[in-house]
């Protein structure tokens, strides 16, 4: 009667999916980003960011991030957007103040035309994505990225 019950089981989960599978976390989101400026060619005329998709549902996240630049190094951290909408910015070395921000995810520098991922979990909120190499953030290089419940 055992070996009847697991055949019949067996059955019913390759005829209707997963219904009979215990429950399993859910894949993280993948978000695509990309790190341009001038030398990247294709028309891009300023330094930029793009994450696609720029809003995402709270959860696990993970960040394909490429500098798709043919000369700069570029980074990317997602940064919890600042109440007041003004990161704080240090005149002297053109760079915001990191230690000042909750950051979420720290790429590092990445070589021109390297690619990385990194993955973290997201609460509801609005962030900010920005390149804090030397003048890049003041140059463009951000990007609004929101979580939702």
């Amino acid at each position: 009667m055992k070996t009847i019950l697991i055949a019949a089981a067996s059955a019913l989960v390759l005829s209707s999916g997963a219904a009979l599978l215990p429950a399993t976390a859910s894949a993280a989101t993948i978000v695509i980003v990309v790190l341009q400026d001038p030398s990247t060619g294709n028309g891009v005329t300023t330094m930029q960011i793009v994450p696609t998709p720029d809003a995402v549902q709270a959860g696990k996240a993970t960040f394909r991030i490429s500098n798709q630049s043919k000369s700069l190094v570029h980074e990317m951290l997602l940064l919890q957007a600042p109440a007041t909408g003004k990161l704080p910015y240090d005149e002297k070395t053109q760079r915001v103040i990191e230690s000042q921000t909750v950051k979420l995810v720290d790429s590092g520098e990445i070589k021109p035309g390297a690619s990385l991922t990194a993955s973290t979990t997201l609460k509801p909120g609005k962030y900010l994505m920005i390149c804090n190499q030397p003048t890049h953030y003041v140059s463009g290089m951000k990007a609004p990225f929101t979580v939702t419940p």
